[in-house]
């Protein structure tokens, strides 16, 4: 017979009014049942052996089975035969109050009451945390197809390295990363968008809003100003603000970032967060001239860029646009790419490519926030891009994307009559801005719509001013039937929404 393990399961008999007389059973009676009461052991957990919960609790195997027959007469656990002891599915409602007055617990207060919170707090509250995982429904942006993920050459690899021998992935880590996944990434951004750096300039992080985190702290001051994108980004500015910097909206258009009116805001600012191949969400890319603009200001202001290179692995018309990193002759530039969009959402790596005299200031950070990045997965990722499955990755989605977009492009004529469709030449998203007869819609209102009939759009408001309103439709997980079927939907969601809006 196998040997029993602890049971990881503690009661604390000594510290329950152990000088009252009560007797040891009872403390353990009483310890268990506040715990099933409390909701600390779910209905229908198991509970380990009396013979296991005797020699964690070091008291004799009779004592705690007294304690579990007590339970089991009240209700509160039930034995089945073969199986063990099993917390009751229900609370017997004749113990659902407390049994005696000295064991009343003191009152909890009340989970809405409301706490004093840290300014920090309030910023953080603006962009509330998420209690469920996003679900794939048609249309929504920046969610890749995971079914086309190729899940048995990843599992194949994790297999391999979870059994290698050593302890590479079962230590501490090095806060920068693996070695070979920063060779790896290293490699990959400089085939694919033209970086120029060393391995020693990776830094592997969980995602860009940590990587935008980690330059916040290492470069900017509370109080500091940081260019954002507007509309941009959200979930990075939150983080800036987070970090106590002060965010300053900085329009965009058909060229990206408007650096004159960035200089006009803030000149002395210290960040300027950027998407220059993809602008999200509007889809634009930045001319040659405000990116060279962009560097001039960052060298003559002694400030750095955060280059966000969203969806730039992504691209189906015209050549490759050259990242700015790749441009920069004066260490301005802090380059972000991350996997979780191009692989999947739940892997949480992705990476900053940071100037040579930046980088010890970034490892001390990345050390400070979490220490490191899940190793196994690392490893894994290096295998997955060393021996050639990212690049085949990036060709089948690559075309597949582009089958889509298409046929998005061409289901979104319906419309037409209310929608102005953005640039579309790379990405997993386009934008619709409401033409001059709808300007007058709330987008809001028009997404609220979709969503109770099952479709996912993003109203553009929400990503911060713009010239008006729009929706932000993703196409990359979305075949042309279903993009017809929920582009009906829009369409009367649409119409819905002008037929209640005010003044109509």
């Amino acid at each position: 017979m196998a040997k029993q393990t602890g049971s990881v399961f503690t009661v604390d008999v000594a510290g329950l009014d152990a000088g009252s007389g009560q007797p040891t059973y009872e403390r353990i009676c009483e310890r268990i049942r506040a715990a099933i009461r409390s909701g600390a052991m779910a209905p229908n957990a198991r509970l380990p052996s009396s013979r296991t919960l005797a020699k964690d609790l070091g008291v004799a195997r009779n004592t705690v089975d007294w304690a579990l027959g007590q339970l089991v007469a009240d209700g509160y656990i039930v034995r089945r035969r073969g199986a063990g002891s099993f917390v009751a599915a229900q609370l017997p409602e004749r113990d659902a109050s407390p049994l005696s007055s000295k064991r009343v617990a003191k009152p909890r207060p009340a989970a809405a009451e409301a706490r004093r919170l840290s300014q920090r707090a309030a910023a953080l509250r603006s962009y509330p945390g998420h209690y469920r995982p996003s679900e794939a429904a048609p249309f929504t942006p920046s969610l890749p197809p995971i079914d086309l993920f190729p899940r048995k050459t990843w599992n194949r690899l994790l297999a391999r390295e979870a059994g290698k021998p050593g302890s590479d992935y079962w230590a501490y880590g090095a806060s920068n990363g693996l070695p070979a996944l920063r060779e790896a990434i290293a490699a990959h951004a400089s085939a694919m968008r033209a970086t120029r750096c060393s391995p020693e300039q990776v830094i592997v992080v969980t995602s860009t809003q940590q990587a935008v985190e980690l330059a916040a702290k290492a470069l900017a001051d509370p109080g500091d100003g940081a260019w954002v994108e507007t509309p941009g980004y959200q979930p990075v500015q939150h983080c800036l603000r987070a970090a106590g910097l002060r965010v300053v909206p900085v329009p965009v258009d058909e060229q990206g970032l408007d650096v004159q009116a960035g200089r006009a805001l803030a000149l002395q600012a210290r960040l300027a967060y950027v998407t220059p191949a993809h602008q999200y969400p509007l889809g634009h890319e930045m001319s040659l001239a405000r990116r060279e603009a962009l560097l001039d200001w960052a060298q003559q202001q002694d400030a750095y860029v955060i280059e966000d290179d969203y969806d730039g692995d992504y691209r189906y018309e015209g050549r490759p646009i050259a990242s700015l990193q790749g441009m920069d002759g004066g260490g301005r530039v802090i380059y972000v790419g991350s996997f979780n969009k191009i692989l999947f959402p739940g892997l949480r790596i992705a990476y900053a490519i940071v100037p040579e005299p930046l980088v010890a200031a970034f490892v001390d950070a990345k050390h400070v926030a979490d220490g490191h990045t899940a190793l196994l997965a690392q490893g894994v990722l290096a295998a997955f891009i060393q021996e050639g499955h990212l690049a085949r990755h990036l060709r089948k989605t690559r075309a597949l994307y582009d089958e889509r977009r298409l046929a998005f492009l061409e289901e979104a004529k319906v419309l037409a009559d209310a929608l102005d469709f953005g640039p579309a030449r790379a990405g997993m998203h386009v934008a619709g801005l409401f033409n001059d007869r709808h300007a007058h819609l709330d987008d809001r209102a028009v997404a609220a719509e979709c969503a109770r009939a099952g479709i996912e759009v993003h109203p553009l408001s929400k990503y911060g001013t713009a010239e008006r309103g729009g929706l932000v439709f993703g196409f990359a997980g979305t075949t042309r039937t279903a993009a017809r079927a929920g582009l009906d939907i829009v369409r009367r969601a649409i119409v819905s929404a002008g037929v209640s809006a005010p003044g109509r």
